[in-house]
Order: structure tokens, then sequence, then C-alpha cells
């Protein structure tokens, strides 16, 4: 630990080129346009400040392309920690949602890819103030949600830490909303629950199970048909697995998720159209990463995904269909660590859609860069 009184700021930042189809959005393939792009996508400045040999403060400061055009700064992450010992730590105020592989998707300079994956962007038709909603989700217009909140971070309590071999690493954390949302202040009288575990049997294999049940509703004028007994019932439960091998210059992963966000359906006049909606989704994702073995720091990888809204039943409409089409995404990366501090990656994305085909295929070259 830093000596007390010490700050400690660094910080990183994404360049890229970009160029994606004529139906790019940030909601569709994370591209603001369909113009050759030159830009900035993130930036992040980390601050730690101890404050004794077992308490610190640390925070965040980020601007991004969430919404498609410059986000202002905003404070991504400040919390208070105390650490005993190597093994325990306890964290509240605003932190990482301890969600799945978020280790190498926060931060550019960790994720061997240029996009994330369909989890945490591609938005459902599922309204923190109306649950489920008719025709398509968009910031200007109403945003719907993805199944992981994309900025990924939460407010709340989290306990954190590993067994004494190592062999099993633990994050539990009670927060204000569910893992696909984001609020600010308490919406509910009652938490929402994260986990995540990670075992590791041998040392060429990870075992991870992550899980998250909570509210997600927000209260709102245009839900007060609903008592806020009412509203904290709606919950988002969502579980994820994977398992990860390494193996020399090789590393296999593979994942499967699956979501549902119980919702009612409100309409924009604050009727309540429908009281109970099953929102289901399954999301599979497989990536191969190899190593050059010529080329230090070189590497290639692939992934691939496979998201699959079910469907729904609107009984007061004798409807049953998907509220959304199934998605295949393929991303092609090429990479060079450059030196420690500098990360290089040339990606494709090659996508397809069920039913209307998009035109949303993205090449990106980014640059990742910590200070």
């Amino acid at each position: 630990m830093p000596a007390r009184g010490q700050l400690n700021i660094g910080g990183e930042a994404a360049f890229e080129l970009r160029k994606g189809g004529a139906d790019s959005d940030p909601t569709v393939n994370q591209t603001p346009n369909d113009k050759w792009l030159v830009y900035a996508s993130s930036l992040r400045l980390f601050i730690n400040a101890p404050i004794s040999d077992e308490w610190f403060v640390s925070g965040a400061l980020q601007s991004d392309y969430y919404r498609g055009s410059r986000s202002d700064v905003l404070v991504s992450s400040l919390n208070i920690n105390w650490m005993p010992n190597e093994s325990l730590k306890i964290t509240a105020g605003r932190f990482t949602t301890p969600f799945g592989r978020y280790d190498e998707l926060l931060l550019s300079s960790k994720n061997p890819f240029v996009h994330l994956p369909l989890s945490h962007v591609w938005n459902m038709p599922v309204n923190q103030k109306r649950g489920y909603f008719f025709g398509n989700s968009s910031y200007e217009g109403t945003p719907g949600q993805s199944l992981v909140y994309r900025r990924l971070y939460s407010q709340g309590l989290k306990v954190s830490g590993t067994t004494s071999n190592e062999v099993l690493q633990y994050e539990l954390a009670a927060t204000l909303t569910g893992v696909s949302s984001y609020t600010d202040i308490g919406e509910q009288n009652r938490p929402a629950f994260i986990g995540r575990l990670e075992l590791r049997p041998v040392i060429w294999n990870k075992i991870g199970l992550s899980f998250g049940r909570g509210p997600y509703l927000l209260d709102d004028p245009i839900n007060n048909v609903l008592s806020d007994d009412k509203r904290a019932d709606y919950l988002q439960n969502i579980v994820s697995a994977y398992t990860e091998f390494s193996y020399h210059y090789y590393q296999l992963t593979l994942q499967y998720t699956f979501n549902r966000w119980d919702s009612p359906w409100i309409n924009e006049t604050g009727q309540l159209i429908e009281e109970q909606i099953a929102n289901d989704v399954e999301h599979y994702l497989a990536k191969f990463k190899v190593r050059f073995p010529f080329l230090v720091g070189g590497y290639g990888a692939v992934r691939y995904e496979h998201y699959i809204p079910k469907e729904i039943r609107l009984d007061s409409q004798n409807i049953t269909g998907k509220p959304s089409p199934d998605k295949d995404r393929i991303e092609f990366v090429v990479g060079y660590q450059i030196n420690r501090n500098l990360l290089l990656k040339t990606s494709y994305l090659l996508s397809r859609n069920d039913g209307t085909e998009l035109q949303d295929d993205v090449f990106a070259v980014q640059l990742s860069a910590r200070f």
C-alpha cells in the first residue's frame, strides 16, 4: 500500500479510425454513424488516495461516446475501501459492476477486441420507466436496456477477496439497481444482489459464474399506476457461466448467459396494458486467441456471438413474437503490444441479423494508451 498522503493518478485513452455500414448506430454496432471517423472513443482518469495502511479512496473520471456523441466528464467510480488483509476487501460507493469478464471489458488496454459483446450493447425494448414497450429503442426516443449496463458501474456495497490458496476469487455486492441499469440514488426499498465467482482448479483452466437479481424500474410519473412495492417486484434475473482454457500460445473461452426481465407494459400515456411479461434472452459466446510465436507482443483473435431473444406473448393484443430478431456477430482482430502502455488493434466486425438485414459491419483501428 502506498504511503498515506500520496496521491496516485493514471489514465487511459483509446484513439480510433473507424468506418461502419449505412445502418451504424451506437446501439447497433457501437459506431456513431456511417462516416469515416477519427476520434478518441474513450478517456479515463484514475485516482487512488491512501488514507492508512488499511483504508484508501479510489475513483475514476471518464468521457465516452455512450450515446453517439462526446459525453460530459462523469464520475464513473468513487469509493472507499477497507482492506484488513490481502485476502479481503470491503468497498462502499460507486464501483465496477462485479459481473462476468469485466476485467477485460472495462478498459480497452485489457480487451483483446475493439468492440464490447452484444450482452453489453444491444438494447432490448425494456425501459427503466415503462417496462416493455413497442418499437425500436433509441437514446433520443425511448431507451431500452442491454443485459449488462454498458458503462459497467454500480453503486452500493461490495465484499471481495480470495481463498488463501488463491484457487477461488469472489465478489459479492448489494446495489441500488440490477445489472442492466444504473441509478445515482435509491429508487426501491430493496437492493439488487450481484455476485461473481472464479475458480482456478488447475493452472490452465478458469471457471467463472456470475449472477444478478434485483429491481430495475425507476420511480417516474409515467409509472405511477404502480405502487412502490409493485414496482420493486419487477426484477431482472441474470446468470452467466464461462470456462477458459490456456495452453502455450493459445486461449479458448466459452460463455453462456441467460437473462429475464419481469416487466409490465405501460404505454406512452401511462396506461398499464399488460401487468406481467417475461422478457428472456440467451447469449452464447466463444472466443479464441493466439499469441504469435514469431512476433513478441503480437496476437490474433476471433470472437463469435449468438444472441437469441425469446418469444413473448401479449395477451391484450393476442400477439406472440420476438421483441427483437436473433443476431450473430463475428469479430476478427490482429493486435500488437507496442510497449507496456501502448496496444494497437485492427478489427473487422461482421454482423448478421435475422429478419431485416442491416448494413452494420465495422472496420476499426484502435490505439489504446495508458499513462
